[in-house]
C-alpha cells in the first residue's frame, strides 16, 4: 500500500516548524479553530498537487508565517529574508521501478534517505537585479521568489509523475463550479491510465470537429467561414459525473458531499491512495452523515484517508485511536493511538458524546446527570461573580456515560479535569476517589465524603433544609403525597422529608425551578471543592 508517513512543515501560515506522522488508513485531525487543522490538507495539496504553481506572487504575503515575515520587518536583511519549506515523506512501493526517482536524501533531513518530494519557496538571489544585491533591503522582494519541487532523488517534480493518486474534497467551498471541476478532473486523471486520457481527448477533438462541419451554417462570404478554436476544446474542463443521469452538481450540497466521498474511496474505480476530505460534516444531516461513516468504514482499508473535522461522532466512529490532534499552545499534534481498545470501541458504538469538546479544552468538569448541568454555572456565577465560560472553564455531561471512560481518553495530556459526582451511599467510591486523586495531579474525583449525601439532590437539600427559597422552588407539597426513590418512601403524612422526596422524583423541575427563581441557596461543599482546584 502506497500512503503519505510524514508531512513536514517549514514557515508556512501558522507553522514555524511541524511534524505531523500519518498511519497508513485512518487519520482524524482535530483542533480549535484556527488550529491550523485546514493548512495541513492545504501544505499536502501544495506539494502533491502543485497547488499555486501559476498563481501571482502576491499570495505569498498570506502563505508565509507571519511571524517569520515580522522578524524580518524588525530586522531587514537578506539574510532575514522568510521561506516556506514543506516536504512529504512517503511509503511507496520499492519493487516499482517508477519509485525509484522519488527515494534519495535531498531532504530536510539529508542524512537519511527515503521516498519523498520537497517544496521550496524561497528568494532566488538570480532573478534579483545584483547592483541591488549590496544595498540595503526593506521589503520582501516577493516578485523574486520561486517556487519549486523536487524528488527525494534531486530531480525536478511533476504532477504528471506523481508517486501516489490523491484529491482534496473541500466541503465548506462555495465556488462550486471550480470545486466541480477539480473533482473531475482529478477522478477522470486518477481513473484512467495516460494512454486512454490522450485517446479519448484526440477523439473527442476529433468528432466534435466533424460534428461542426455538418452543421448548416453558411459560410460569412468567399473566404470566410466558422470552425472551431481547437485550443478551448479541453475534455477535462466539461466533463461532469452523472448519477442516474443527474448532474452531481445539480444535486443539494449534502448528497455532494456523499456522492463525491463514495466515488473517491471506491479504489477499484477511482484508483486513488489518499483522500483528504475538508469538514465532511458540513451539509449532511444525521442519517446521510452515518451513510457517509459506513462509507468510510466499509473503503478506508484500502486508501489512506485524512480528515478535518469538528464533529464527536465521527472521530469516535472512525475509532479514537486515529485522531491526530493539533494542541493549540505547542502547535503541535498529539496521537491518542494509546487509548484502551475497549474505551475506543465503546465510543464507535456510541452517537451522542462530547468528546471534542473535553479533547479542544484546557480546564474541564464532568459531570453526570442534567441537574448538575444546569445548577452548576448558576452556583458557580454565585461565588465567584463570573462565568465559567469567562475563566475558560468547559462543563461537560457524561450523560448517563461512565466519568472513567473519559478519564481513559484523557489519561496522558494535560487537560484539566474536575469530576463531580454522586458517591451513591458506598465506601468503595470514596475509596476510588481518594487512591485515583492520589495519583493523579491533573485530574481529580469529587463527591460528598458523608455516604448520607449519596446524590446531588441530597447533599443539596441537606445544606439547606432550613431554607425557605428551596421549599419556593419546590413548589406545594401534597400532604397526602408519598414520594418513592430507591426503595425508600418519602412524604408520607407529610413525615420523612417530603421537600427532598419531591425533589428527588422531579429533579429537572426543581434545577429549573432553581434558576427561573435565582435562589440563594448554599452550594454542597464538594462542589465548592471542585470550582476552587479547577481555578487554581
Amino acid at each position: 500500500m502506497c500512503y503519505i508517513k510524514q508531512l513536514r512543515i517549514i514557515g508556512f501560515k501558522k507553522f514555524k516548524d511541524l511534524t505531523v506522522t500519518f498511519n497508513p488508513n485512518k487519520n482524524i485531525i482535530i483542533g480549535e479553530n484556527e488550529a491550523g487543522k485546514s493548512t495541513i490538507l492545504e501544505a499536502l495539496n501544495i506539494v502533491l498537487n502543485q497547488q499555486y504553481r501559476n498563481s501571482d506572487k502576491s499570495i505569498l504575503h498570506d502563505l508565509i508565517n507571519k511571524d517569520n515575515i515580522k522578524n524580518f520587518e524588525d530586522n531587514p536583511s537578506f539574510e532575514n529574508l522568510p521561506s516556506i519549506q514543506i516536504e512529504v515523506v512517503f511509503e511507496l512501493d520499492t519493487n516499482d521501478p517508477k519509485t525509484s526517482e522519488f527515494h534519495g536524501e535531498n531532504s530536510l533531513n539529508p542524512k537519511k534517505s527515503a521516498f519523498g518530494i520537497l517544496f521550496k519557496c524561497e528568494f532566488n538571489k538570480d532573478l534579483f537585479p545584483y547592483e541591488a544585491l549590496s544595498n540595503t533591503i526593506k521589503e520582501i522582494p516577493y516578485e523574486y521568489y520561486e517556487m519549486s519541487w523536487s524528488t527525494f532523488q534531486g530531480k525536478k517534480y511533476s504532477i504528471l509523475k506523481q508517486p501516489l493518486k490523491s484529491i482534496l474534497i473541500d466541503t465548506s467551498s462555495i465556488d462550486t463550479n471550480n470545486t466541480f471541476n477539480y473533482f473531475n478532473k482529478t477522478i477522470f486523471h486518477s481513473r484512467y491510465s495516460l494512454q486512454e486520457q490522450i485517446n479519448a481527448k484526440n477523439l473527442f477533438r476529433a468528432n466534435l470537429s466533424s460534428l461542426f462541419k455538418e452543421l448548416p451554417l453558411p459560410k460569412l462570404n468567399n473566404n470566410r467561414t466558422f470552425d472551431i478554436n481547437h485550443k478551448k476544446i479541453i475534455l477535462e474542463n466539461i466533463i461532469s459525473i452523472l448519477e442516474n443521469n443527474i448532474p452531481l452538481e445539480n444535486k443539494g450540497s449534502g448528497m455532494e458531499n456523499l456522492i463525491k466521498t463514495q466515488i473517491a474511496l471506491d479504489k477499484s474505480n477511482s484508483k486513488l491512495d489518499v483522500i483528504m476530505i475538508e469538514e465532511p460534516e458540513n451539509h449532511l444531516c444525521y442519517t446521510n452523515l452515518q451513510q457517509m461513516l459506513s462509507t468510510i468504514n466499509s473503503y478506508s482499508k484500502d486508501s489512506q484517508l485524512i480528515i478535518t473535522t469538528h464533529n464527536s461522532m465521527i472521530a469516535s466512529r472512525l475509532d479514537l485511536r486515529n485522531i491526530l490532534w493539533i494542541e493549540t499552545n505547542t502547535n503541535q499534534t498529539s496521537k491518542l493511538d494509546n487509548i484502551d481498545p475497549k474505551t475506543a470501541q465503546f465510543f464507535i458504538k456510541l452517537d451522542n458524546n462530547n468528546l471534542l469538546h473535553l479533547l479542544l479544552s484546557k480546564k474541564t468538569i464532568l459531570v453526570e446527570g442534567p441537574t448538575e448541568y444546569l445548577l452548576l454555572p448558576y452556583f458557580y456565577q454565585k461565588l465567584y461573580e463570573t462565568t465559567l465560560e469567562s475563566d475558560g472553564i468547559t462543563l461537560i455531561t457524561c450523560g448517563g456515560i461512565s466519568y472513567k471512560r473519559y478519564l481513559d481518553i484523557t489519561q496522558d495530556t494535560n487537560i484539566k479535569i474536575a469530576v463531580v459526582t454522586d458517591n451513591d451511599g458506598k465506601n468503595s467510591n470514596l475509596s476510588h476517589m481518594n487512591n485515583y486523586n492520589l495519583k493523579h495531579t491533573s485530574q481529580r474525583i469529587f463527591m460528598d465524603n458523608d455516604l448520607k449525601n449519596f446524590t446531588w439532590e441530597v447533599a443539596l437539600y441537606n445544606c439547606n433544609e432550613q431554607n425557605s427559597n428551596l421549599k419556593e422552588c419546590v413548589g406545594t407539597i401534597d400532604p397526602t403525597a408519598s414520594y418513592e426513590f430507591n426503595n425508600v418512601i418519602y412524604g408520607t403524612k407529610g413525615k420523612n422529608k417530603p421537600i427532598l422526596g419531591k425533589m428527588l422524583n422531579h429533579k429537572v423541575e426543581t434545577a429549573y425551578n432553581i434558576l427561573q427563581y435565582e435562589a440563594d441557596l448554599q452550594v454542597p461543599k464538594y462542589v465548592k471543592e471542585a470550582f476552587k482546584w479547577i481555578n487554581e
